[in-house]
């Protein structure tokens, strides 16, 4: 791959869209974290509290990430590998993600079903070539392989890490963008559900970096058009539903009209600090209070209600007990997002800083 990321002009974002992206990752570790000990269980009743409490199946610590906030750092750690303007559509960045999701992989407790099958086949075929980890093209492959042999099989696996595949791009065209979620996703998912989804998700989470405004209809025009009205019919669904309604969340569409629905249930946005931290808590609860899949829905939920309204949204009981792999917390959370969007040289025709 030999594309180069559209440089950002030379101002640059302002403290508030930086702010944001923070909050994006910020608050979708968070409901990653706050949804994890409720998942592969039924949904929670109203009557019951929803807190960070750790536990669950797998055991997890309070304020313990998932997969989830992991694969996601690691797209992030990518793109700083990557010397054109943090692109991670350059072979070396999908690399560097191929073989640190391999390496995370031999050591965490929970990986998606497709994604774990694909980490799998990519082991194997990477070992047949001779490659000391698997790389890119082996995950790629195996991406393809898994579709061919289970093509209605459509995990939110990528969804849940798409607001990490957008942050090098807040000013770029919306072609690099899409370009570079599709680019991630088909790592190892490659179903169009999942790839469109990804493209809606992630340019909607763009959108409210830079606006401040929750919109995941501005994505639309982005995809072919024989899928938009189908699409804008599930988001349709998701306004006049609750995230309980989507007991598939597992599927890439469910988890995305659930994340949807919790958002929606919230809007208006209000003002005011106090109310918009309300508006968040009830969001990742109501996310989480879905049942299943719950630390993937609660996390693509974070992602875009964090986008829009920055990391002080999340209650500071929360953010102070947030940690994960590669042994994180959120001050080293804060601190990625901030060198991935940090001020780009824009350099003029003689190749000296402008």
């Amino acid at each position: 791959m030999t594309t180069h990321a559209t440089p950002p002009d030379a101002t640059g974002l302002t403290p508030a869209q930086r702010q944001r992206a923070v909050g994006a990752v910020v608050a979708a570790a968070t409901g990653d974290a706050l949804g994890a000990p409720y998942e592969f269980q039924a949904p929670v009743v109203d009557s019951e509290e929803i807190d960070m409490i750790g536990g669950g199946v797998l055991g997890w610590q309070p304020g313990e990430w998932t997969d989830d906030t992991s694969m996601a750092i690691v797209v992030l750690e990518a793109s700083l590998t990557a010397s054109d303007n943090h692109d991670l559509r350059i072979e070396s960045a999908q690399d560097h993600i191929a073989r640190e999701w391999y390496s995370w992989s031999l050591g965490t407790p929970d990986i998606g079903t497709l994604t774990s099958h694909v980490l799998r086949t990519a082991a194997d075929l990477g070992r047949e070539a001779g490659h000391y980890a698997p790389r890119a093209e082996d995950f790629r492959a195996a991406a393809e392989k898994a579709h061919t042999e289970h093509p209605s099989s459509a995990g939110n696996g990528s969804l849940m890490r798409v607001h990490a595949s957008v942050l090098p791009y807040l000013l770029s065209e919306d072609a690099d963008a899409v370009e570079a979620i599709e680019s991630v996703c088909r790592l190892t998912h490659v179903h169009p559900d999942t790839i469109e989804a990804c493209i809606l998700w992630g340019l909607a989470v763009r959108h409210a970096i830079l606006t401040g405004e929750l919109d995941v209809r501005v994505g639309l025009p982005q995809l072919p058009a024989d899928r938009r009205a189908e699409w804008g019919e599930r988001i349709e669904e998701a306004e006049e539903s609750t995230p309980v309604m989507f007991r598939r969340n597992g599927w890439v569409v469910g988890a995305f009209q659930a994340a949807w629905a919790a958002i929606h249930g919230v809007c208006p946005i209000p003002k005011g600090k106090f109310a918009q931290r309300e508006a968040m808590v009830a969001a990742l609860e109501a996310a989480a209070r879905a049942g299943y899949d719950t630390d993937t829905v609660a996390c693509i939920t974070g992602s875009l209600m964090g986008a829009a309204l920055g990391p002080k949204a999340v209650p500071p009981e929360w953010r102070r007990v947030l940690f994960g792999w590669p042994g994180y917390e959120v001050d080293e959370l804060k601190g990625l997002v901030e060198r991935v969007i940090a001020p780009m040289v824009v350099e003029d025709g003689e190749g000296e800083a402008a």
